[in-house]
């Protein structure tokens, strides 16, 4: 490989004052945030802890004006508590983070001051921990994919807890094991991207195809509708105006000195400014631009993004060169940026594959509180004071995957050559120096995602490999959670499942969360958490376990534990077989349960064959009171809620009638 030339180091002083100091108030609203601002070890299961300046108004500490994002998750519920004394507002997620996320919160305009002043958005992020890794990656599995140009997303489209991915159109959901299997496609193949873009809690799809934009939203289960669209591309992701909606930018493909700003105005999208950047480079031949990187630079808790463009030229196979200009993009805190040209860059001597590098990140290499960039062939370090230090030389790469791969608190590299598509694990020492080690050759620069994969705790890798027509999935190296399932199985009693599992071993194990999932015409629904069992913690003893899922209507069923352990990790043990509830032998009436009640119990009842049901209550003196049950139904098992909230406590009657079948219980209210 020929040795890269650095004809030009230009260096802007004083692009923009940034914050001295972390402990400096962030802004005049904003005091200080918990985790810290770019924070790299964060733990998942933490809370997010706001101090403002001022005294607030509680009452709109609301999830309307404060939205909370996973990368990987879409918008979170959260509860919010608010203290007044302290003016501290906490967020609790209901879920943890996953590991590894980026973490993003939105505090919107809505929020107000005590005196009815509202504040400056403000927008902040962090990333969660990686627990473990070694930086060893062993291909677990391979995904048939024919595409040459394939695009790889990552994230939990079916809100199951476990990482799915998108190959262009083509969606493949996770079994929590890192085993995936073809789910559907979209309507619509060409470059995608995925965010929660209408902020309803689940992960949507954005795809760009002949100059415009198309929107599939998620039902919440990984089905997408395509919706609305948009004349333009899609691009880098943020929420540029604190509106509690991710916005887009990108370069324009034809002349590559536009920056186009597409705004997000509750889910509907369109481009709102278009921003013209100059280069200082000459003799230009090819146009060149690299993908817009979006992060806070100067931590004032609003999005600022870097412009990477330039020109290419050379007169032979090799002999290349490519001039690059970098400019920084300062948000006034509305989602308005002003512009400044800040470095240069100029590799010479290179056959053309130099005119396909890029995919440059930014991150806080060094956990000194503010976000660098690694750039092909260029490390420049943020410090804080309004410089972009020049640390030197960096492998050029066509595509990167920024994660802490070895769990130590240090976000990593992985790089892919565009010159070999060689895949070089460049390890973090910790002060934003990086040692290299080759992984492979035979994998493709086009597009790679990570994510925990397996739910081990550590950030594994989907990437396509060069030679072959396979996508491979590459797992960390790791200790496997301590747990051996040594058997699970079921049985079926009428309408009610028993499970029985037995571990021959155990270490650290908190326990096992049951799930169920229905079959309807062979495709499985949302998983649904029914129960849990606790663990025996450490033990080197069997251990055998039950849980009885009882009441349920005739139809198929898939089970599953989630075994987790004390530090959050988990796996999924799948049942092996479809457990079905088939259909009565005969018509039956069961007694209300609970009994006596207050102020609801759940009727039951089976059918054996179809037919018309009525189902009422009346009261001592037989006057009708409710009607629950007034249709044609099928045969199989059926369970009702009745609701006494509004009747005194006292004896009544409930009447089913199926057919021939006429048959009246009683039942108590206790209040």
């Amino acid at each position: 490989m020929k040795q890269l030339i650095f004809t030009t180091y230009i260096l802007l002083i004083g692009i923009i004052t940034f914050n001295t100091g972390l402990s400096s108030p962030i802004n005049p609203y904003i005091n200080s945030v918990s985790p810290p601002m770019n924070s790299n070890i964060v733990l998942k299961s933490s809370d997010i802890v706001i101090t403002f300046m001022q005294d607030m108004n509680g009452s709109l500490m609301t999830d309307e004006n404060i939205k909370l994002f996973g990368y990987q998750t879409g918008l979170m519920t959260a509860s919010l508590d608010y203290n007044s004394v302290t003016k501290t507002l906490t967020i609790n997620p209901v879920n943890n983070f996953k590991n590894g996320e980026k973490i993003s919160l939105t505090l919107t305009s809505g929020l107000k001051t005590i005196a009815n002043e509202s504040i400056t958005p403000f927008v902040y992020s962090f990333r969660t921990k990686a627990l473990g890794g070694t930086g060893f990656f062993t291909k677990s599995s391979g995904i048939i994919n024919n595409n040459q140009f394939t695009y790889i997303l990552s994230g939990d489209v079916d809100n199951d807890g476990d990482i799915d991915l998108l190959f262009n159109d083509k969606i493949f959901k996770n079994n929590g094991n890192a085993l995936f299997t073809y789910y559907s496609s979209l309507s619509i193949s060409g470059y995608p991207i995925m965010a929660d873009f209408d902020s309803d809690g689940d992960l949507d799809i954005q795809v760009a195809l002949n100059n415009n934009t198309y929107l599939f939203q998620n039902n919440g289960v990984g089905d997408f509708t395509q919706t609305t669209s948009y004349a333009g591309l899609n691009g880098s992701i943020g929420d540029f105006d604190g509106n509690g909606y991710f916005d887009m930018a990108y370069f324009s493909q034809q002349t590559g000195l536009d920056i186009l700003v597409v705004k997000n105005s509750q889910g509907i999208s369109s481009i709102d400014t278009v921003y013209h950047v100059s280069t200082n480079c000459f003799n230009p031949q090819y146009n060149y631009y690299d993908r817009i990187i979006i992060n806070d630079m100067n931590n004032d808790g609003s999005l600022d993004f870097i412009g990477i463009n330039g020109t290419g030229f050379g007169d032979s196979i090799e002999g290349y060169s490519l001039c690059r200009s970098f400019h920084k993009f300062t948000n006034d805190g509305s989602g308005k940026f002003f512009s400044q040209f800040f470095y240069s860059q100029q590799l010479n001597n290179y056959s053309p594959p130099i005119l396909w590098i890029g995919d440059t990140k930014t991150f806080d290499y060094d956990n000194d509180g503010f976000n660098d960039i690694i750039s092909p062939g260029l490390n420049l370090k943020n410090d804080g004071s309004g410089l972009f230090l020049d640390q030197g030389y960096f492998i050029p790469f066509h595509n990167s995957a920024d994660f802490d791969f070895n769990g130590d608190g240090f976000i990593d590299l992985i790089t892919i050559s565009s010159f070999s598509s060689t895949v070089i694990v460049n390890s973090n020492n910790g002060n934003g120096t990086f040692s290299q080690s080759y992984l492979s050759n035979n994998y493709s620069f086009r597009s790679s995602a990570s994510g925990d994969f397996d739910n081990d705790g550590d950030i594994d890798i989907a990437i396509k490999e060069y030679y072959t027509n396979e996508v491979a999935i590459l797992l960390n190296g790791d200790s496997p959670l301590p747990v051996e399932l040594s058997s699970f199985s079921s049985s079926v009693n009428s309408n009610s499942v028993k499970l029985n599992w037995s571990t021959s071993s155990e270490q650290n194990n908190s326990g096992f969360e049951i799930q169920r999932t229905s079959l309807k015409n062979e495709s499985p629904y949302a998983w649904t958490k029914i129960g849990f069992a606790e663990g025996q913690g450490n033990s080197n003893s069997s251990a055998n376990y039950n849980f009885e899922d009882k009441n349920l209507l005739s139809g198929k069923y898939k089970y599953r534990l989630k075994q987790i352990d004390f530090n959050g990790n988990f796996k999924y043990y799948d049942l092996s077989n479809e457990v079905v509830i088939g259909i009565p032998t005969s018509t039956e009436f069961m007694q209300n349960h609970p009994n006596p009640f207050n102020p609801v119990t759940n009727i039951s009842y089976r059918l054996s064959e179809n037919g018309f049901v009525t189902l009422k209550v009346f009261d001592n003196s037989g006057r009708e009171l409710k009607t629950l049950v007034n249709e044609f139904k099928e045969a199989g098992y059926y369970t009702i809620e009745f609701n006494g909230s509004n009747l005194a406590s006292g004896i009544y009657f409930y009447k089913l009638t199926a057919g021939d079948f006429v048959q009246t219980k009683k039942l108590s209210l206790v209040k």
